[in-house]
């Protein structure tokens, strides 16, 4: 999941070094910050809004002030609002950590001698390579995905990231089926059949070890029963709150794209 933003920005890179979808980008960008805490359990989603569940310090400056810009008011701001909110700058620093990192690198020059131009060049080609390869995984799958799977292709989809690396009548079949695997919503519902379930289970190895008549098997199951159902609520929650923070980051980007959430500004990176 930490690789998220970092795959948008290799995946939005034409062979020939252009980034055609840049005023999207930082959509795809602030989107992937959001998945990203929701994961780490830094954040939670909760009727749309963004709830801060820990403030500490992630070990990522980019992430510790996406985090810190979701603080201040009342109340979080919509997941949706915070994705499409203009914050100068966002891509280019993306973009700044990614050429010292190696991965690419900027060629800089003057289109006609007047308009400056930038091409991305890909130093790091198995990292694109492998960007790519968890995309086209994704386009190939005809089953369940996992959260971070939606959000790669959720992402790549709004931000047209997907229809760079699947150009054309060619690439249809490939971007409906992203679009496809965007749309897992699971949500608290499946937070509850996980809690149901560890609770079933707890249950049933506590009667196997009562019926053992051993007093240490049935404090064993039951340690052990109690760390399965937290686990599987954990799990469950944390994968609804990536979804959400997915779609809302979907949507945010795709408003984006036809003009809402004032889009024009888009371009300043």
């Amino acid at each position: 999941m930490d690789e998220l933003g970092e795959d948008l920005l290799l995946l939005a890179a034409r062979p020939d070094g252009a980034l055609p979808i840049l005023p999207k980008l930082r959509f795809g960008i602030a989107g992937s910050e959001l998945v990203r805490l929701a994961a780490a359990r830094r954040v939670d989603i909760a009727r749309g809004r963004i709830v801060v569940l820990d403030t500490a310090p992630t070990g990522d400056q980019l992430l510790d002030e996406a985090l810190a810009s979701m603080t201040g008011g009342r109340r979080g701001p919509t997941a949706k609002a915070w994705v499409a909110r203009h914050r100068p700058g966002l891509v280019g620093r993306y973009l700044a950590r990614a050429e010292a990192a190696g991965t690419i690198r900027a060629h800089r020059r003057r289109a006609l001698g007047l308009f400056p131009v930038t091409r991305w060049a890909t130093l790091d080609t198995a990292r694109a390579a492998r960007a790519r390869a968890r995309l086209e995984a994704v386009a190939a799958s005809t089953g369940a995905v996992s959260s971070e799977q939606a959000a790669l292709a959720g992402l790549a989809t709004a931000i047209d990231a997907a229809r760079v690396v699947f150009p054309g009548r060619a690439g249809a079949a490939a971007r409906k089926r992203l679009r496809e695997a965007a749309k897992r919503e699971r949500g608290a519902a499946e937070v509850t059949r996980a809690v149901a379930g560890a609770a079933d289970a707890s249950g049933a190895a506590l009667h196997a070890a009562t019926d053992a008549a051993t007093r240490a098997a049935v404090d064993a199951a039951t340690r052990a029963a109690t760390d399965a159902a937290v686990s599987a609520a954990t799990d469950a929650a944390v994968s609804a709150a990536v979804d959400a923070a997915t779609q809302a980051a979907v949507h945010a980007a795709t408003d984006a794209g036809h003009g809402g959430h004032g889009g024009a500004a888009g371009g300043h990176h």
